[in-house]
């Protein structure tokens, strides 16, 4: 990994290239702490970044936190398709100031194929599992007068002591 650090007035930039590590991360780190002491909005350039791991993501959140507490702005600014997918994974998306060079969000802007959600599972129409009077004491009056049909045929009853509970008999 490697850093360059640029000052331009009240703003403190850091491109950033290669991969952001357990290794490389302190140096991340205090060059954010750096930015932060002497500017008032420090931006990270992602572009060039094609790997992160926690320790990079944790070193990136710590500089955020760091100038919120001292009432300075921090962006990421041009995020590379690798970093923006293990900020989505965190749910750290909704957190950062993300832009790209344009200033357009480049969280809103994603490479990857929208996700299709499956569809709910729905109960069979065959059995119906809503509470009712009628049918409860149907069962109740074939099972005094049909044992011996009972334990030969599978039924299904509902044990209202037992909360939701179906109970299957073979």
């Amino acid at each position: 990994m490697s850093i360059e650090q640029k000052i331009d007035g009240n703003i403190g930039k850091l491109f950033v290239d290669g991969e952001v590590d357990l290794d490389s991360s302190p140096e991340l780190r205090d060059n954010i702490k750096d930015l932060i002491d002497n500017v008032k909005t420090i931006e990270v350039q992602l572009s060039k970044v094609s790997y992160i791991d926690s320790s990079g993501i944790a070193a990136l959140v710590e500089g955020m936190q760091l100038s919120k507490s001292k009432s300075k702005e921090f962006f990421l600014t041009d995020v590379s398709n690798e970093v923006i997918k293990v900020i989505k994974l965190a749910h750290l998306d909704k957190i950062f100031q993300i832009k790209n060079v344009t200033g357009t969000n480049a969280a809103e802007v994603s490479s990857e194929p929208e996700t299709i959600q499956e569809p709910e599972p729905q109960a069979s129409e065959n059995v119906d599992i809503a509470p009712s009077e009628e049918p409860q004491q149907q069962y109740d009056n074939e099972e005094t007068e049909n044992k011996e049909t009972e334990e030969t045929n599978p039924s299904i009853k509902r044990d209202d002591d037992d909360g939701d509970k179906i109970k299957f008999k073979r």
